[in-house]
């Protein structure tokens, strides 16, 4: 792979977009390649919507729990559709919507489960680092796909099925087992590049036993540095993502290319200035003064504004001391720890391999050794 030069797209990962604040506006515009999203879980197999009104029924013990994790993940559908909605005018131009086939049956639990243990983190560690939204919706679609085909799309034994299931482990054990179900989706995304919708997730791969024997290259320090300026510098125009919004990027799309190219090369020339400060707390000040110095004119020329309201700009830009250190913590674990590296080991790994070789490796205390690493990006630290 090429990681300079991947034009295959870009995947939106492992968390739907649902949500305004779940993506940044600057994506559209940063990134020269589609954004490949996917979808909250889906269930096709319509007889199965006859167990609500049996639980309903008969209140067993484990009714409170089921209809909370169906109640999250409606949530999470309607979420999904209205921001689809709002997102319309930039489909097919910026971003395919990827309906994915992946395993939730008990085997492809059980992986999640092995690969859950490989981290040697705690559940109540992962269950930090997980969507719970995004993981009670994929524990419905275990039951109410995988597990009414597993049972012969019986209702009577599926009931029976669900008692057994909740009374076997507790919900954090299945909420973290199920958030890692989407790991084999990486697979038919090998050599593409990922936007994690959910930062701390990054711990999560970071803490798989890989390490990369790959040479790090420098360029992609500064690409991922240069869409954390980049995006920060428009957060206060283009999000939270809304209809009035979404209009302004078709626009700039529309109208504004060179100006996006060039601000976007300087964001790019600007990494490079500011991965090695001094020290952290120097950091915000000097992107301040360096953003004023060499980015003034791309900004001013790609949102059309006049030097009082440039002025206004940089003053509301950088009012958010909390935000920006938030950046600078980023920037310099970037540079300093390479976790970004770790985590793309393990994303190419789980391209190649299954949980169980992540757990054998665990269990023998020595780590799989991966040649190649995907380019990773996150969306968090918005305003």
């Amino acid at each position: 792979m090429n990681r300079k030069d991947v034009t295959s797209g870009l995947l939106v990962y492992p968390d739907p977009v649902t949500g305004p604040g779940a993506l940044s506006g600057a994506t559209f515009l940063y990134f020269q390649r589609s954004l490949f999203m996917t979808s909250p879980p889906l269930v096709i197999t319509e007889k199965s919507y006859d167990l609500w009104p049996l639980v309903e029924e008969r209140c067993p013990d484990w009714s409170d729990t089921f209809f909370m994790l169906v109640y999250a993940w409606q949530q999470q559908l309607d979420g999904w559709r209205e921001m689809l909605n709002i997102l319309d005018p930039l489909k097919e131009r910026c971003f395919k919507v990827v309906y994915l086939s992946y395993p939730a049956n008990s085997a492809a639990l059980q992986d999640s489960g092995d690969l859950a243990a490989s981290t040697g983190l705690s559940i109540d560690s992962i269950g930090e680092l997980i969507n719970p939204a995004n993981a009670c919706g994929e524990i419905i679609r275990h039951i109410m796909l995988e597990a009414f085909l597993e049972v012969g799309e019986d209702i009577e034994a599926l009931f029976d099925y669900c008692g057994e299931f909740f009374a076997h482990e507790a919900l954090p054990h299945l909420l973290a087992k199920g958030y890692l179900l989407r790991s084999p989706m990486l697979a038919k995304a090998t050599g593409m590049p990922v936007l994690l919708t959910n930062e701390r997730f990054m711990k999560l791969l970071s803490n798989l036993p890989v390490e990369t024997t790959a040479e790090v290259d420098r360029a992609i320090d500064d690409d991922i540095i240069a869409w954390e300026l980049f995006r920060q510098i428009l957060s206060p125009h283009v999000d939270p993502l809304d209809a009035k919004r979404v209009e302004l990027i078709a626009k700039l799309l529309d109208s504004r290319t060179q100006e996006i190219q060039r601000l976007r090369l300087k964001c790019y020339a600007l990494a490079e200035q500011v991965r090695q400060p001094s020290t952290l707390e120097e950091l915000p000040a000097q992107i301040e003064r360096f953003v004023k110095m060499y980015v003034e004119r791309e900004i001013a020329d790609l949102l059309e504004l006049d030097q009082r309201a440039l002025e206004e700009f940089f003053t509301a830009l950088f009012a958010d001391e909390k935000t920006w250190l938030a950046v600078c913590t980023f920037i310099a674990s970037l540079v300093i720890g390479q976790v970004h590296v770790t985590a793309g080991a393990a994303i190419a790994a789980l391209s190649s391999i299954g949980a169980k070789a992540f757990k054998a490796a665990a269990d023998r205390r020595k780590k799989l050794r991966q040649s190649d690493y995907a380019l990773v990006y996150t969306i968090a630290r918005q305003r």
